[in-house]
């Protein structure tokens, strides 16, 4: 079966396509990926490659230097949500190994 789902995070866009998307100029875009607030891919000749959750993070973070926040405290709550998002995927891990363990138990019981 074809995955009908978009790929938003399928890294296929030129900086130029991002440019126009965000209105963001080039400059602004690499120095927020120096900054660490992005991570962009590469393509085989070594140019910048972008998804559209990148697109959707520099609009975020576009919206929020517009709305006067710093570049450190977008930093910081990116790294405040990227730490929780690991503290959910350890809940959902554990979760997850809890039910398979209580689906031996019951098979196992039978």
């Amino acid at each position: 079966m074809i995955d009908e789902r978009l790929k938003k995070d399928l890294a296929i866009l030129p900086i130029s396509t991002i440019r126009a998307l965000t209105n963001l100029s080039d400059r602004q875009i690499r120095y927020y990926e120096s900054q660490d607030l992005l991570t962009t891919k590469r393509g085989k000749g070594g140019q910048r490659r972008f998804s559209l959750n990148d697109v959707e993070r520099l609009i975020e973070i576009r919206t929020m230097m517009e709305s006067g926040d710093s570049l450190k405290d977008i930093h910081d709550l990116y790294e405040t949500n990227r730490v929780r998002n690991r503290q959910d995927e350890k809940i959902d891990f554990v979760r997850s190994l809890e039910n398979e363990f209580l689906k031996i138990g019951r098979l196992e019981k039978h």
